[in-house]
């Protein structure tokens, strides 16, 4: 899960999709296209990448401070858990803080390469009311959200040698949690066949490979069941226990078959379904016989979620697949000062948050 913390001071720009989606929403934007600002990241994205989250920031004397998204003038790629957040102060800033943004639509994830904010000034030129106050700017801060996972592996005796490639390509999915993401986010262990084992949270990459290369695995020989839906169940507990300092938790499984093994299937599988936390699912068809890809799309939040791979080689791609979805969830803190305003006279700052971001497709 990988997040763009963006201590921008005084905006957030995210709010007219620069392909014109957002655009047709946006007055201001519409009537002045190239007011958005070139990419200050990589040459392979440009203005036509950029994807316009808009919001509003109060902070009117003797009320709360507040930040609202408004949801006609953003694109709809933009995804978020509310259109409400509270600011606070820290010294002698206010942090604005929107958390959870993901970008996507029916086909694609966004990758966002870079995120520039900006305020509104309705008396400056028409061609330059969008810009970046130069304290605000020096503040800016692009950063990665921290992030939980839960990495539930079925490793049964019905993957056969394909075991080995099953547990390296878990230890290189920790791996590419902690490059892509930060060293705050953590990657904690559910090992199930017969038996189910959960190990801890961890941030280092060793800890993994310990617990991966301790678990009492069945022989390849021996007949074994797979008790899935148990093993999710505890990813889902631990997740629920697990007291860290993250801005998003979640889970990803994999299996090569199907829950032949946990008892009260039926209810467990209400008990995932109704679980708060995002899930996804990995499987490998060819190797379980009773592998069943309707049921295991049901243990996923939903459809997109769920990936599966024919054979052992191409599963490791699925996994890539799964870290660029869960690596992408970016978190927005823009520091402003604690200046005051006066309810009745001023207006609600106008800020956007632009990513410039590349489509990702799961094929």
């Amino acid at each position: 899960m990988k997040t763009l913390t963006f201590s921008l001071f005084s905006y957030f720009l995210l709010a007219t999709t620069l392909l014109f989606t957002a655009c047709k929403k946006d007055k201001d934007t519409k009537a002045n296209p190239d007011e958005i600002p070139y990419p200050e990241c990589s040459d392979d994205v440009t203005i036509d990448d950029a994807i316009i989250l808009r919001f509003e920031y109060t902070n009117f004397e003797g009320q709360e401070p507040t930040v609202t998204i408004n949801p006609d003038k953003t694109d709809s790629r933009v995804k978020y858990d509310s259109t409400h957040y509270t600011p606070y102060q820290e010294g002698n800033k206010m942090v604005i803080r929107i958390p959870n943004i993901k970008l996507s639509d029916r086909d694609h994830n966004y990758i966002a390469k870079c995120v520039t904010i900006e305020e509104f000034d309705a008396t400056r030129p028409a061609n330059d009311r969008w810009f970046e106050q130069t304290e605000f700017k020096n503040q800016r801060e692009f950063a990665e959200t921290k992030i939980a996972t839960m990495l539930c592996l079925d490793v049964s005796s019905s993957l056969g040698e394909d075991r080995e490639k099953v547990k390296q390509y878990a230890i290189d999915f920790a791996e590419q949690i902690f490059n892509n993401t930060t060293s705050e986010s953590y990657v904690g262990l559910v090992l199930f066949a017969d038996q189910v084992i959960t190990y801890p949270f961890t941030n280092n990459l060793d800890d993994i490979e310990t617990a991966i290369n301790s678990f009492p695995y069945p022989d390849l020989d021996a007949q074994t069941f797979t008790r899935l839906s148990d093993g999710i169940l505890a990813g889902l507990q631990a997740l629920e226990e697990a007291d860290l300092d993250v801005a998003d938790k979640v889970l990803v499984a994999f299996t090569d078959g199907n829950d032949n093994g946990s008892n009260n299937p039926t209810v467990n599988l209400q008990q995932i379904q109704n679980a708060s936390f995002p899930r996804y699912m990995i499987g490998l068809k060819g190797k379980g016989l009773e592998y069943n890809s309707n049921y295991l799309k049901s243990l996923a939040s939903n459809e997109t979620f769920f990936v599966e791979a024919q054979n052992a080689i191409e599963l490791q791609d699925r996994f890539n697949d799964i870290n660029e979805l869960i690596a992408n969830i970016y978190t927005i803190i823009y520091n402003r000062s604690t200046q005051t305003f006066t309810p009745g006279v001023d207006e609600p700052v106008k800020l956007r948050a632009i990513f410039f971001a590349k489509p990702y497709k799961i094929q």
